[in-house]
C-alpha cells in the first residue's frame, strides 16, 4: 500500500489495513428442526452483490444436503438445507461477508479509497482456520433408485469448534458424461470425521471440491 493504515501482529502479518476488508461476522445464531428441513432466516437482509459466506456447526451427528442460500444479489435473506427424515437437527451458524457495518456508536473505522467500510471496530471478525482437499475414497453403494452413492473423507479432527462453509456443499458434482450429482455432507462425531457424499449416475471417483472451516474471533 502506498498510504493508509496497516496493523501488523508480533509475528509480522498484516491483519488490517485500509485496502482489503476482513472476513466479518454480520450475524450469528441456533437452530433447531428435524431433517425434514430447516429454514434460517437472517433478521434483515445482506446487502452483498455476492451469497455471503454461511457456516455451520451442528450439535450433533447431522447430514447437509440440498442445500441453498435463499434471497438475490444484494437482498440475500436466510439459508436452508435437509437432512435425514426422522432426525432431529440443531447447531451454530454465522455469516460472514468481506464487509463491515457501521455497527459501533464508538470505536474505530476504516475505508478504503472509494469510500467502502472496510472495518468497524463494533463488527466481529472471522477468519479460515483450514481447508480440506485430500480426500480418500470409501466406495459406491447403490441406492435402489437407479443412482449411486459415492463417499470421501479427509482426515481431520471435528473436535477444533471450527464451523463448516456451506456453500461449496450447496454445489453439485459434475457427473462423467451426462448427469450431475447431489452433494452430502455428513458430520460423523462418532468417527471424528467428515464424510462429503455424492448422489449420482456416472459421478467419477475423485473428488476435487474442497471444505472449508472458519471460526469467529473476538
Amino acid at each position: 500500500m502506498t498510504y493508509g493504515v496497516m496493523f501488523k501482529n508480533n509475528a509480522d502479518v498484516v491483519v488490517l489495513d485500509s485496502e482489503f476488508a476482513r472476513l466479518s461476522v454480520l450475524e450469528k445464531g441456533t437452530w433447531n428442526g428435524t431433517g425434514a428441513g430447516v429454514y434460517v432466516p437472517f433478521s434483515k437482509a445482506i446487502t452483498t452483490d455476492e451469497p455471503p459466506l454461511v457456516f455451520v456447526r451442528p450439535a450433533q451427528a447431522n447430514v447437509f444436503c440440498f442445500c441453498l442460500v435463499r434471497g438475490s444479489a444484494g437482498a440475500w435473506t436466510g439459508f436452508s438445507f435437509v437432512g435425514i427424515s426422522g432426525q432431529a437437527t440443531s447447531g451454530n451458524w454465522f455469516v460472514a461477508a468481506f464487509k463491515a457495518e457501521p455497527t459501533a456508536k464508538f470505536g474505530f473505522r476504516i475505508w478504503d479509497a472509494n469510500s467502502k467500510l472496510l472495518f468497524d471496530s463494533g463488527t466481529p471478525c472471522a477468519q479460515f482456520t483450514r481447508t480440506l482437499t485430500l480426500w480418500t475414497y470409501l466406495g459406491s453403494v447403490p441406492t435402489g433408485q437407479g443412482v449411486n452413492r459415492l463417499s470421501w473423507t479427509s482426515a481431520s479432527s471435528l473436535a477444533s469448534g471450527d464451523y463448516m462453509l456451506l456453500n461449496n456443499i450447496a454445489m453439485d458434482v459434475a457427473g462423467v458424461v451426462s448427469r450431475q450429482g447431489n452433494m452430502y455432507a455428513v458430520w460423523d462425531y462418532a468417527n471424528d470425521r467428515l464424510v462429503i457424499q455424492v448422489v449420482g449416475v456416472d459421478i467419477p471417483s475423485a473428488l476435487y471440491v474442497p471444505v472449508v472451516f472458519a471460526k469467529p474471533i473476538s
